[in-house]
C-alpha cells in the first residue's frame, strides 16, 4: 500500500497553463537538448538559384560550438535573484476542484515575484455572508492566528465561483483601524477566473499594500518596492478591461487607491501629496462601478470609509490643508457609518463610529469649534456599546482614552473643572487595562494625557496638590517615551512638563511676595 500524498505537496505542484505566460522561480533540472537535425543537401539548380540554396543549406547547418573555457571567460557574471522580503500564505480555496486547480494556479501566480515567498496553506477558511457578527469575529480570529503559526506576514484566503476569485487578505495582527490602506475581512477583490499578468500586478500591489513591515528591511523594502508596484496599475485602472465584470473592475480601482496611499505614506513629504491625491482619485472611481440595486450598503460604507481614511491620513501629513482635508473626511466618516448598520456589521460599525470621533477631535483641534467635540464624544460612546470592557479591553481602552483627550480639550475650552475630572476618571480607568509592564507606551500615553488633565484642572480649579502630581505622572510618562526611543511622544511629555513647572514656579514666586496668596 502506497504512502497517502502529502496535502501540501499535491498543492505546491505546478500546474501546465499555457494560457498563463509568467516565468517560474522553481525551474527543474535542465533537460539535455536534442541534436539539431542536418539539413539536406541542396538540389542542383542553375545560375543564380543555385548559389541561393546553397546559401540557405549553409545557414541551416550546425553552428560550430564553442570552447567552453573561452565561452565561460566571455559571459558576464549572473546576476543575483532578488532575495524574498516577504512571506505570503496561499490557502486553498472554498468551491476549488478535487486536485485543487484554482488553489495551485494562485499558489503560482504569486510564485512568480522573486520579493515573495510563497507558502501554501491546505486548509480553507470561510466567510459565507458579512451579517453574521459571530462568523465574522471567527474568521478574523481564525486568519490571523494561521498566518501567525506559520510566521508568515499575510494571507489570501477566499473561495472560486462561477464568476472567478473572491479573495480576501488577512494579516498576523488585529486590524489597526488607523491605516488608510486597511483591506480587513468585510473588504473582498473580485478577479476573472483566469489569472494572467494584470491580476499578477494587482494582487502583488494589494499584498504590498497590506503588510505591515516588522522591521527596517521590510519598511526599506516596502519603500523602494511600492513605488515600482504603481505604474503597471495604472493603465489596468485607467482602463480596466471590459470582459471583466463590474466588482472586478471596482477591484483594479481599489487596489490602485490602496497602493498609491501607501506609497504616499513611505515617500518623502514632497511627494506626498500627489499619492494621496491619486489614491482619492482612484476611490472615487472605484464608488462610481457601485451599483446600488445589486450591492449592499456596506459596499458604498467601505468607499466613503477608504476615502475617508486617506483624506485623514493627508491631512495630518500635509499640515498646509490639515482643515480642509479632515472637514471633508469628517463627511465620509458620516456617510460610512449611516451605510453600515450596527445590527449586521457591530465590528465595522463600531470602529466607523470610533474613527469619526478622533476626525472631530482632530478637527476641533484646529478650529476650536466646541460642538465638534460634543459630536465626538457622542460617536466614541457609541462605540463602546460593541467594544465592552469586558470583550473587548485593549479596544475599549482605546476609546476611554480618547474619550480622556476629548474631555480635557473640552474641559479647558468651557474651563469647566468637572469636565476635566470626568477626563482624569477616564484616564484612571484606562490604567486599571493598560499596565506598565505589559503595554509600556501605551501606558505612558495615558499617563501623558492625565498628567495635561491635572495641570488644567489646577489652572482653572486651583489647588497645589493636582501640580505635584501632574509632574510627578510626566516625569514618569517621559521616562517611558525616552527609554523605548519614542522621539515624537516624548517632546510633546517634555512641553507639558515644562508648563507645569513653570506654572508651580510662579506658584513659588507668589508666595514668597504675598504668604497670605494661598
Amino acid at each position: 500500500m502506497s504512502n497517502p500524498e502529502n496535502p501540501r505537496e499535491r498543492f505546491r505542484r505546478p500546474l501546465e497553463r499555457p494560457t498563463l505566460n509568467l516565468p517560474s522561480r522553481r525551474l527543474d533540472a535542465p533537460q539535455p537538448q536534442p541534436a539539431p537535425e542536418e539539413a539536406p543537401p541542396p538540389a542542383t539548380a542553375p545560375g543564380g538559384l543555385a548559389r541561393l540554396l546553397d546559401a540557405i543549406a549553409k545557414m541551416l547547418q550546425p553552428k560550430p560550438q564553442p570552447d567552453p573555457k573561452q565561452q565561460q571567460q566571455q559571459q558576464p557574471p549572473p546576476v543575483p535573484s532578488e532575495a524574498p522580503l516577504f512571506t505570503v500564505l496561499v490557502a486553498a480555496m472554498n468551491g476549488d476542484s478535487a486536485d485543487g486547480t484554482a488553489s495551485q494556479a494562485l499558489f503560482k501566480l504569486l510564485d512568480s515575484k522573486t520579493t515573495l515567498k510563497v507558502k501554501p496553506l491546505p486548509r480553507p477558511f470561510q466567510l459565507d455572508v458579512m451579517d453574521d457578527p459571530a462568523q465574522m469575529a471567527a474568521v478574523v480570529t481564525n486568519t490571523r492566528h494561521a498566518v501567525a503559526a506559520e510566521t508568515a506576514d499575510v494571507m489570501v484566503w477566499g473561495d472560486v465561483t462561477k464568476d472567478g476569485y473572491r479573495l480576501r487578505l488577512s494579516t498576523a495582527s488585529m486590524p489597526d483601524e488607523d491605516r488608510p490602506t486597511l483591506f480587513g475581512p468585510a473588504c473582498r477583490l473580485d478577479f476573472p477566473a483566469k489569472l494572467d499578468e494584470p491580476q499578477l500586478h494587482l494582487l502583488y500591489g494589494a499584498i504590498l499594500a497590506a503588510i505591515e513591515p516588522l522591521n527596517h528591511i521590510q519598511r526599506a523594502g516596502l519603500r523602494r518596492l511600492l513605488p515600482l508596484a504603481s505604474p503597471p496599475l495604472d493603465a489596468i485602472a485607467a482602463k480596466p478591461p471590459v470582459a471583466w465584470s463590474m466588482p472586478q473592475q471596482r477591484t483594479a480601482q481599489l487596489i490602485h487607491g490602496h497602493v498609491a496611499a501607501a506609497c504616499a505614506q513611505v515617500v518623502p513629504p514632497s511627494q506626498a501629496a500627489e499619492w494621496f491625491q491619486r489614491a482619492i482619485n482612484a476611490y472615487r472611481s472605484a464608488e462610481k462601478r457601485l451599483n446600488p440595486r445589486v450591492d449592499p450598503p456596506f459596499e458604498s460604507g467601505l468607499m466613503h470609509k477608504y476615502l475617508a481614511a486617506v483624506l485623514t491620513a493627508r491631512a495630518e501629513r500635509i499640515k498646509e490643508r490639515a482643515e480642509e482635508n479632515l472637514d471633508e473626511a469628517v463627511k465620509h466618516w458620516r456617510s460610512a457609518v449611516e451605510c453600515v448598520g450596527k445590527a449586521t456589521m457591530p465590528q465595522e460599525w463600531a470602529a466607523l463610529q470610533t474613527r469619526l470621533g478622533a476626525a472631530l477631535y482632530r478637527l476641533d483641534l484646529i478650529t476650536g469649534d466646541s460642538e465638534l467635540l460634543r459630536e465626538a464624544l457622542q460617536a466614541l460612546q457609541l462605540a463602546l456599546q460593541v467594544h465592552t470592557r469586558g470583550q473587548a479591553p485593549e479596544r475599549w481602552a482605546e476609546i476611554m482614552h480618547l474619550i480622556a483627550q476629548v474631555l480635557e480639550v473640552y474641559g479647558d475650552q468651557l474651563k469647566n473643572p468637572e469636565v476635566l475630572k470626568r477626563a482624569i476618571d477616564a484616564c484612571q480607568s484606562v490604567l486599571e487595562v493598560r499596565s506598565r509592564d505589559r503595554t509600556p507606551l501605551a501606558w505612558a500615553s495615558v499617563r501623558n494625557t492625565l498628567g495635561s488633565a491635572l495641570f488644567l484642572l489646577d489652572r482653572h480649579g486651583g489647588g497645589v496638590n493636582h501640580l505635584l502630581q501632574a509632574m510627578e505622572v510626566l516625569e514618569e510618562a517621559l521616562d517611558v517615551f525616552r527609554a523605548h526611543g519614542a522621539k515624537g511622544p516624548a517632546q510633546v511629555a517634555e512641553r507639558n512638563l515644562a508648563h507645569v513647572r513653570k506654572l508651580a514656579e510662579d506658584r513659588k514666586a507668589r508666595q514668597v511676595i504675598d504668604p497670605d496668596w494661598a
